[in-house]
């Protein structure tokens, strides 16, 4: 899906409601008399005006990230219940219980703005918990990526309430799939996985018995790894209740392999816990919700403006602070490469959920205001 972006104007000390101080913070050279060294005309007072000031109207188009959801469907996601709601006068309810009614919600909120899919591990067809199909992950995406692909999302997964959930943690090769799947769409739109797991991957390759569960799976981090180095597909990482000490399943610290997997998929959270840890639903909602906003909000200019001190960015007519970061930022946008060139720029995750909802995004080119 497309999203043709809002026409992008220029006016000289803003436009005719008083909008676009544009103030970036970004220190302009000057030789006493206006700019130097950019490209323009010189008007009576010797500033230099570029021409990409009070250039004519004209259009982006806002590319759709394709999403695929990575989800656990482990035997651990209904065999653990959990206080969901912090509220110890309310039943506890699974995990895989939250985590429909997370993607439920998610999909709702996002799917005019990011295509989605989803791949299950294990494979929904899992019989029981013997280790020789425990591990079996389909090769192809139980619902491919599409525009308004939420509801293919949900009819793929097992109904909130459903019992009829088994297998192991095969991280490596849902997200094999997942990776394959997302290879062969159209390389010139953005991509990315979203992996939500309660555990650490188990299902090494070439293990049998006992050890299909107990050993953990040292290549899903390098497989991560892979797809954002080579691909430039990032991975980010929500653990649903994950603990810091030796689990049973595998038998191996999940908080620090999380960690390390979050590291690889080049999002990682800022701090000592790379990854998202929900401890209830709302968490893990919040956790999803925060990502998707992530997603998708780097916004390439037709046009670098010459005067990059002189940007301002509106969303449904109301214009977005300038910020030097995203971190620890909500609303806002700042340049992807601060010391230029300046033809890109990120918006943060309130500001991109609100370019996801409305689907327009409008920039003014500001200019020097006359002497």
């Amino acid at each position: 899906m497309t999203v043709a972006m809002g026409a992008m104007t220029a006016a000289c000390g803003g436009d005719a409601s008083g909008q676009g101080s544009g103030d970036t913070g970004i220190d302009l050279p000057t030789d006493g008399n206006g700019t130097e060294g950019m490209d323009g005309t010189v008007d009576e007072t010797g500033s230099t005006v570029p021409d990409n000031c009070g250039a004519s109207s004209f259009m982006l188009d806002h590319q759709p990230t394709n999403v695929v959801l990575v989800l656990d469907k482990s035997y651990s996601m209904i065999d653990n219940a959990w206080d969901h709601d912090s509220d110890p006068m309310t039943a506890t309810v699974t995990r895989w219980n939250s985590l429909y009614h997370s993607v439920e919600f998610i999909v709702g909120e996002f799917d005019e703005g990011l295509n989605f899919g989803a791949v299950l591990f294990p494979s929904i067809d899992v019989p029981d918990n013997d280790w020789q199909t425990a591990c079996l992950v389909e090769t192809e995406p139980d619902a491919s990526v599409e525009p308004m692909g939420g509801a293919a999302v949900l009819d793929a997964m097992p109904g909130p309430d459903s019992l009829e959930i088994y297998g192991g943690t095969p991280a490596s090769a849902g997200i094999t799939t997942a990776l394959e799947h997302l290879r062969s769409l159209d390389p010139e739109l953005p991509r990315a996985m979203i992996l939500i797991t309660d555990g650490a991957a188990n299902c090494l390759e070439g293990t049998t018995n006992n050890d299909v569960f107990d050993i953990y799976d040292e290549n899903l981090p390098l497989l991560v790894a892979s797809a954002h180095d080579d691909d430039d597909i990032p991975t980010f990482v929500v653990g649903i209740d994950i603990i810091d000490g030796i689990a049973t399943y595998p038998q191996d610290n999940p908080y620090v392999r999380l960690n390390e997997v979050a590291i690889a998929g080049g999002f990682p959270q800022p701090g000592a816990e790379k990854f998202h840890n929900a401890q209830d639903e709302d968490e893990l909602r919040a956790a999803i919700s925060q990502i998707t906003s992530q997603i998708g909000c780097t916004i390439p200019l037709e046009m670098a403006p010459e005067l990059p001190d002189l940007l301002s960015i509106f969303i449904d007519g109301v214009e977005i602070p300038f910020v030097e970061s995203c971190e620890g930022s909500d609303e806002g946008w700042h340049y992807t490469n601060p010391m230029g060139p300046y033809d890109e720029i990120e918006l943060c995750a309130g500001s991109c959920s609100g370019l996801h909802s409305v689907g327009t995004l409008s920039v003014t080119y500001n200019c020097i205001p006359p002497a």
